[in-house]
């Protein structure tokens, strides 16, 4: 079939199109017709039929047209053996939102639609993926080599009862898999081939031990089902209780992935409300993980201080001009809603999914916000103070005030830095006597100083309201860096050559500050670091924002 958009004029007929296609209705012929759209997409199909016979090789003309009467796009085809017609076509990205009329002539019939289409200038409407074989997963693996079950030929076992599926493995097949894959493979990946909004997949023992005995140290799992998809690496699971797993006969790890309960999305909405955060892209998503071994079943909330990775389809979501996209995630413990570090996946074709990256389990949900302060026109770091604020890991002074020239104290961006690793639901134990109970930094502090990323000005003292500097965030960011990945190597006296004022640094912070630099959280060309003065709020938004980028956080 011919997509090509055809030329417009004034002499277009029906007849110029068809040559001698028949203009005469045929008796009791009928057509039906329906319309859909997916972002700038439509589609029109239906079928000709006579009597409830398919009538095949009949020329199909498609005429658009706006409610003024304005010819927009015209197509044409013929019905297939069953009579069926289709076209597929993108909506002109000069044309406004409004109601547009479709109308197929067929053998002399005409049947007459409408349709609302919503113009890419408002709107970026996320387009659906189409199943192959097996999902996309590019999202997360980024093109790693892996070994697929997607179907009953490859390995899988499905049972669909009441909107769910509940998936397991034909070992011997799943074992082959695995024993038959290329060098260099690292992932197992199971493609549950079902729309099912709930998803169970349970992984016996003897499939986790072949893969890590295949694929070493970098074996991982990744579960891909219709409301998201999960990328487990092996040993991000507790030693011990990985070992139980794989020493239990009848052991494994059962995934859950599914939309969240309509109790926990009210819960979810309230609380978005409550604290001023703007509109959810699509439902909220559950990721669950159980431990089974012994005819035990141990729920798997935490990952220490490994990330693992999540997605969430956005198919159907609309993506508004000047809103930031991230993700929330929502703790059942205290009943809030936090930043997740996510970032939005598009490819060229206008799929997308949204990536999140977190060391725990629980409720995930895509949002979309949008902030604006009228102290920033002119402040560099503007475009960066936008972003993590419309995903609510900074505030304003005011709602509509930043202050970026003003200073920051440690409290709050030790606050900052929790907030954008996602790891304010984590358990900490207060030690400095200057940090009281209850206040609104004492959890972040906390927890903080519990997982070694922050530290005081001795054991018992942390100074929350003084001003933190330059040279102490940017220590403080490669503690983060380190928490996540793996420390890289820097030369910091060939890094420090290029610093005019490296005297000042403290001897504590001179290789913090190179790693820094080396890796962009400071300027990589700077010649000045100003280590002593106290950083102002846009500094210090600018090297977080700096930092998440290169974990790919954002």
């Amino acid at each position: 079939m011919n997509w090509k958009r055809l030329a417009l004029t004034s002499c277009v007929t029906a007849g110029l199109l068809f040559g001698s296609a028949p203009l005469l209705p045929t008796a009791l012929a009928e057509t039906s017709l329906a319309v859909k759209t997916i972002g700038s997409g439509v589609t029109a199909e239906g079928v000709y039929t006579n009597k409830g016979v398919p009538l095949r090789g009949t020329p199909v003309l498609l005429t658009v047209e706006d409610l003024s009467g304005r010819v927009v796009h015209l197509d044409q085809s013929i019905t297939d053996e069953n009579g069926i017609y289709r076209f597929d076509w993108t909506m002109p990205q000069e044309l406004p939102s409004a109601l547009y009329r479709t109308t197929i002539s067929v053998g002399g019939e005409q049947t007459t639609a409408a349709f609302n289409y919503v113009s890419a200038r408002d709107h970026d409407v996320i387009s659906p993926i189409e199943l192959g074989p097996y999902r996309f997963t590019g999202e997360l693996n980024g093109g790693k080599k892996q070994a697929v079950l997607y179907s009953a030929d490859t390995g899988l076992k499905i049972e669909r009862l009441s909107g769910q599926s509940v998936v397991t493995l034909d070992e011997w097949k799943a074992l082959s898999a695995i024993r038959s894959a290329v060098t260099g493979t690292t992932y197992l990946t199971i493609s549950v081939p079902t729309n099912d909004k709930l998803a169970q997949v349970t992984v016996p023992t003897s499939v986790i031990k072949e893969l890590s005995d295949r694929f070493g140290n970098d074996a991982h799992l990744l579960i891909a089902a219709e409301a998201g998809s999960y990328d487990l690496p092996l040993n991000a699971i507790n030693q011990v209780l990985i070992d139980k797993v794989k020493k239990s006969a009848s052991g494994g790890l059962k995934f859950s992935i599914g939309t969240a309960s309509a109790a926990d999305a009210l819960k979810i909405q309230q609380k978005m409300r409550d604290q001023g955060m703007n509109s959810r892209l699509v439902a909220p998503v559950q990721f669950q993980v159980q431990a089974l071994f012994d005819g035990q079943s141990v729920p798997i909330l935490d990952y220490g201080n490994r990330f693992v990775q999540y997605s969430i389809d956005l198919t159907g979501a609309s993506l508004t001009a000047g809103h930031k996209s991230s993700a929330l995630f929502y703790n059942p413990q205290d009943a809030h809603v936090v930043p997740a570090p996510s970032k939005l996946y598009r490819d060229a074709v206008g799929h997308g999914k949204m990536v999140i990256k977190r060391s725990g389990n629980g409720i995930y949900v895509p949002i979309q916000d949008q902030k604006s302060f009228s102290d920033i026109t002119y402040a560099p770091q503007k475009e960066k103070i936008l972003e993590l604020s419309a995903r609510h890991i900074v505030n304003g002074r005011t709602t509509s005030s930043f202050e970026p020239n003003g200073n920051i104290t440690r409290a709050e961006f030790a606050t900052l830095m929790m907030l954008s690793l996602g790891v304010t639901d984590k358990q900490g134990t207060l030690m400095f006597r200057d940090v009281p109970q209850n206040t609104w930094f004492t959890k972040p502090v906390a927890i903080g100083s519990s997982l070694g990323l922050i530290s005081g000005h001795d054991q018992w003292t942390f100074a929350p309201h003084d001003p933190i500097t330059r040279e102490q965030i940017a220590s403080l960011m490669v503690r983060c860096l380190s928490f996540v990945e793996q420390r890289p190597y820097v030369d910091t006296t060939r890094i420090l050559g290029q610093v005019q004022d490296r005297n000042k640094l403290s001897s504590w912070a001179r290789e913090d500050v190179a790693l820094a630099i080396s890796i962009g959280i400071l300027d990589k060309n700077t010649t000045y670091v100003d280590p002593l003065r106290p950083a102002t709020r846009a500094e210090s938004v600018d090297m977080l924002y700096n930092l998440l980028q290169h974990l790919q956080m954002l």
